[in-house]
């Protein structure tokens, strides 16, 4: 799928400069979509798709950047076109919250780096994994911090759940993805604070327990 180049608009020029700007001005509030999916599900430049997360930041925190993926009538996800043997993983802005707007190429190269998709060893077709590369460059307990993405369901209505692991400090809680929040400066670029929250999971199991886990930047507690 190609999406064309659109003019620079100040979020994404904020985004360019350093992979520390992008982590300061694109990050990060994401939540998964199961209420608000049918605003999203069937924009015409995209087509049917599943979102998996809502990259929001406190910069123009009116606009939003969504990642999405898309799930076959199969419940498989289907393959990118430049790339058949990955999964789609892709974004595009939300303005207002409801407006579409491509993402600029370059931009989307950068946003790239910060969400790597990773393949499933061993069942690609309903799981892939996303590296929340900006994690690592705050003050995190996370050894690993990866997101597993799963296809759920088939037919005509599939759906993608966002799951991952805390630190030690944590106990090494397993949750549902359901936010991830970044405090941060454009210029100069800095970031402040990533608050991950979720609901646990215990046993594969939603315990109905809500969790809220905040990391300070390295350059904040020095």
């Amino acid at each position: 799928m190609s999406i064309p180049i659109c003019p620079v608009s100040p979020e994404e020029t904020a985004l360019m400069p350093m992979h520390k700007a992008l982590l300061a001005i694109c990050c990060l509030t994401i939540f998964i979509l199961h209420t608000t999916a049918a605003e999203v599900e069937n924009i015409a430049e995209i087509g049917a798709h599943q979102p998996i997360l809502i990259v929001e930041k406190n910069v123009h925190p009116e606009n939003s950047m969504v990642v999405y993926t898309k799930v076959g009538a199969n419940g498989h996800f289907l393959a990118a076109p430049a790339d058949r043997q990955r999964p789609v993983v892709d974004f595009y802005w939300l303005m207002n919250g409801k407006n579409y707007k491509p993402v600029n190429g370059m931009i989307k190269n950068e946003i790239g780096k910060r969400f790597e998709c990773q393949m499933s060893p061993t069942d690609g077709a309903t799981h892939f994994v996303i590296n929340l590369n900006d994690l690592k460059e705050v003050n995190s307990d996370i050894k690993e911090p990866k997101v597993d993405v799963y296809a759920c369901g088939t037919g005509a209505a599939p759906e993608v759940e966002a799951q991952m692991n805390l630190g030690p400090s944590d106990g090494n809680m397993r949750i549902k993805l359901s936010s991830i929040y970044t405090e941060g400066r454009a210029f100069p670029p800095a970031v402040y604070s990533v608050t991950l929250k979720g609901e646990q999971i215990v046993n594969g199991k939603l315990t109905g327990k809500r969790v809220a886990r905040k990391y300070d930047s390295r350059d904040r507690l020095n």
